[in-house]
C-alpha cells in the first residue's frame, strides 16, 4: 500500500520538539470503509515503534483516503498516482 505521511505540528508558538523520522508504517485490520478503525504500527528511525488505534476516513471534497492515528496520519495514494 502506498501512502504519504501528513506532517503534524502541535507546537504552534512553542519551540519545536526534536522528532525522529518515521521509517515504516504497517496496518492491521485495515479496510477502505469510512469511519473504520484499524491498528497502525509505526516504526521510527531510532528503532522504537508504537501501536496506534487509527480511523480510516474518506474525504469527499479532496477525493482521497486518510488513516489517522492522531499522532501520525497518512494519505493513501492510488496505484496510478504512485507511478
Amino acid at each position: 500500500m502506498k501512502y504519504e505521511i501528513i506532517e503534524k505540528s502541535w507546537s504552534k508558538r512553542r519551540k519545536l520538539d526534536e522528532q525522529v523520522e518515521i521509517t515504516d508504517i504497517e496496518f492491521k485490520d485495515f479496510a477502505k470503509v469510512h469511519n473504520h478503525f484499524c491498528k497502525m504500527i509505526v516504526t521510527y528511525s531510532d528503532g522504537k515503534s508504537e501501536r496506534l488505534v487509527a480511523r480510516v476516513v474518506y474525504s469527499d471534497i479532496n477525493q482521497h483516503w486518510i488513516v489517522d492515528g492522531m499522532s501520525v496520519a497518512v494519505r493513501l495514494k492510488d496505484e496510478d498516482e504512485a507511478q
